[in-house]
């Protein structure tokens, strides 16, 4: 018999190269395990997803991609890097703490973003590579996707929005102790506030 076609759902691998990338998504993934040359390591993690306005899948929906970061404003960050790569300036004293930059204000913020494949156990894979501020002159669409905001924090959690998750992104921040924490006073109000339109919050907050 021939070979049958490979299945893999519904995926679509987004496509390589630079396009307009716009942010709907921020994410607190929480302290994460991980392990490099058999050093065990624990990290906080987040992660940005864009969407590609101007690249469609096959049901018309744009493609989106995301980027997990360690949370960390160390000048040599992954973080503080493409963000200030993205801003078109660098970060500055007054940038950080309580009343300096809020990572919520890049939702519905575009950007150019570079994205490159790469496979691993026969699978592709698309990465962001880069990220950068859109040249003079460049426009870019209204992020189609809801915009999305979760920190693992009682004042910005909610279990609604968590729940719209995938499975397995639930199951990555399930695994970080501030996923516990949070468990453990399930029934507080402020783990399950109403979902809101961030649109009209993000209006006065700048980038």
């Amino acid at each position: 018999m021939y070979l049958p076609q490979p299945t893999g759902g519904d995926y679509e691998l987004c496509p390589a190269g630079t396009f307009i990338g716009v942010a709907y998504r921020v994410l607190d993934l929480g302290t994460q395990r991980s392990v490099f040359d058999g050093h065990e390591k624990f990290s906080h993690k987040i992660m940005i997803s864009w969407e590609l306005p101007e690249e469609l899948m096959s049901d018309g929906r744009p493609f989106s991609v995301s980027k997990r970061y360690t949370w960390s404003m160390h000048e040599k960050s992954a973080l503080r890097k493409d963000l200030e790569a993205w801003r078109g300036l660098k970060f500055s004293d007054k940038d950080f703490g309580p009343t300096g930059f809020n990572i919520r204000s890049v939702l519905g913020k575009a950007c150019l973003l570079t994205i490159a494949h790469t496979e691993n156990a026969d699978r592709q894979y698309a990465n962001v590579t880069a990220v950068s501020k859109l040249m003079k002159g460049m426009q870019a669409s209204p992020a189609k996707n809801p915009l999305v905001y979760l920190w693992l924090v009682p004042e910005h959690w909610n279990t609604e929005t968590f729940n719209k998750l995938g499975q397995g992104l639930q199951g990555v921040i399930a695994k970080s102790p501030e996923f516990a924490e949070l468990s453990k006073d399930e029934h507080d109000p402020n783990l399950t506030e109403p979902a809101r339109d961030l649109n009209d919050d993000l209006n006065n907050i700048p980038f």
